[in-house]
């Protein structure tokens, strides 16, 4: 695997990283990347499906972990978020995985990278991360005659913006490009509004660049 952009991408992130304040990354479940717990569930176009989140943020260690598991297409797509950051900064490392069975095919994907988190101000957030992995079927029919295994890198853009004290609004754009293999050009953009019921409780309407719509209802834990 190629790391040159990663750690390109690492390099340039260092200056940014040190004005991060440890607090400006934990304690909102509905930012994408706070450090947080919490459970729920999804409903929409694309099925159903459950969301876990587990944060955790030892005081004795320099570094908060952050795992997110996502359920749909009626449970037949699994996809796993992992970031651990560094507290004083908040760089960190970034993974992402899936496995896909809704389709006629399995499809999946695994990359590693790069985050950043760069409070712009109280209410929002711009967090860049770049990610180089690969995609894969293990169907051995499709593997051979239109889906080999493909190296991919990944741009994503988590923005987090809290609109009122009840209300926020996030956009997650990502770009993939493959760099051999199968020819991937693909952007994808997931907007979410959503809505506090209160301090443990949200309810968000989502939606993605395929015109799937989605509910999703979290509670902390």
């Amino acid at each position: 695997m190629n790391m040159t952009p990663i750690v390109l991408l690492f390099l340039l992130m260092a200056p940014i990283a040190e004005a991060t304040d440890d607090s400006q990354y934990s304690g909102d479940k509905d930012d994408p990347t706070s450090v947080t717990s919490f459970a729920g569930m999804r409903a929409g176009t694309n099925g159903y499906g459950a969301i876990f989140q587990l944060g955790i943020k030892p005081e004795d260690s320099a570094f908060a972990h952050n795992s997110f598991l996502q359920l749909k297409d009626d449970f037949e797509t699994v996809r796993l978020r992992h970031f651990s950051l560094y507290k004083g900064t908040g760089t960190g490392v970034f993974i992402d995985a899936e496995h896909n069975n809704s389709g006629l095919f399995d499809r999946n994907r695994a990359s590693a990278g790069f985050i950043q988190i760069i409070p712009v101000n109280d209410q929002l957030r711009i967090n860049p991360a770049i990610l180089y992995g690969k995609t894969w079927t293990t169907d051995e029919k499709v593997k051979r005659f239109g889906f080999p295994d493909t190296d991919i890198a990944t741009l994503y853009t988590f923005v987090r913006w809290q609109i009122a004290d009840d209300w926020f609004l996030n956009l997650v754009p990502q770009y993939t490009y493959s760099t051999n293999g199968k020819k991937i050009r693909a952007f994808e953009m997931v907007t979410q509004l959503g809505h506090n019921i209160n301090n443990e409780t949200s309810i968000a309407i989502n939606a993605d660049e395929d015109d799937d719509f989605w509910l999703t209802i979290k509670h902390s834990l």
